[in-house]
């Protein structure tokens, strides 16, 4: 089999990880960062794909690059169907997101109506749109929150909290906002399976509901950092547009079509973390 991973970020990372060893090839691109001494600069909006697969069939391609926060639709709903159609022949496995709905019911299952109400909302419907369309073969995947470890590195999320609340300052979260966090790991190894199967179709790939500030105090204590910097508050009654009050989701096609059963936080840190960390770093509070 031969795959290519359009954004070696932290979740193209993790898919690498997950899908090399059952590959003969894996084709990596990256736009700013470079991960992999074989990995090749591609920019999306101005780059032919066909230029990097070349001549021979890639079986699977996936599209984890973050490619929707364009201001410029037009232009990426062109780039896509350009893209699209020069992969035609290849699976493609595109992520999309929870953003993608309007955040008023919450728990959404992969059949629930589109109601995107932000800019980068409707541009992951456009492009789910075009990839129904245009591929003879796709999974739409659909994460919430990730978050995590890969290859020792702690997602960003995370990693910027920690510091703040190491700084001593104060990190406020909302209590009545509802996403469905899961691990790098866990996402990926969803993702990687559902790659390989003949699934035609959306899948959720995503935790169990939580509000933001819960999720954000379990991952600090999981991690040993103090949380009382951690200030608890509602979303605001005049809100921005794109604070969603609750784009949680659905999860259990994953588990019926992957067998992946998502895991608490803590036990994501115990299990895929900590044998990667300088544990002395951290707490010992939450170590075995």
């Amino acid at each position: 089999m031969k795959a290519a991973i359009i954004g070696t970020g932290f979740l193209g990372e993790q898919i690498y990880e997950d899908i090399k060893s059952s590959c003969e090839r894996v084709i990596l691109t990256h736009n700013r960062n470079k991960k992999y001494p074989d990995s090749v600069a591609f920019d999306f909006f101005s780059d032919d794909i066909m230029q990097i697969l070349g001549d021979k069939k890639t079986d699977i391609i996936f599209l984890p690059a973050k490619i929707e926060f364009i201001d410029d639709s037009k232009k990426l709903i062109d780039s896509m169907t350009e893209f699209l159609e020069n992969a035609k022949g290849s699976r493609i496995v595109y992520i999309s997101s929870d953003g993608i709905f309007d955040g008023q019911k919450g728990l959404y299952n992969e059949d629930d109506e589109l109601n995107p109400v932000t800019k980068y909302g409707n541009n992951l419907k456009s492009c789910e749109e075009l990839v129904r369309k245009k591929a003879d073969s796709y999974c739409i995947v659909r994460p919430s929150y990730l978050y995590g470890f890969v290859n020792g590195k702690l997602d960003s999320r995370f990693r910027k909290l920690k510091e703040e609340i190491e700084e001593g300052k104060e990190v406020r979260r909302f209590n009545d906002m509802y996403k469905s966090p899961l691990s790098y790991k866990q996402a990926s190894e969803a993702i990687v399976k559902i790659a390989k199967s003949d699934f035609n179709g959306i899948m959720n790939v995503s935790g169990e509901r939580k509000s933001v500030y819960d999720f954000t105090k379990e991952g600090l204590e999981s991690l040993g950092v103090s949380t009382e910097g951690l200030i608890e508050e509602p979303i605001p009654k005049d809100r921005p547009i794109d604070f969603l009050p609750d784009t949680s989701l659905n999860f259990s096609r994953m588990e019926n079509l992957t067998g992946v059963h998502p895991i608490s936080i803590r036990e994501s840190f115990e299990k895929f973390g900590w044998q990667y960390v300088d544990k002395n770093a951290f707490s010992n509070k939450y170590l075995r």
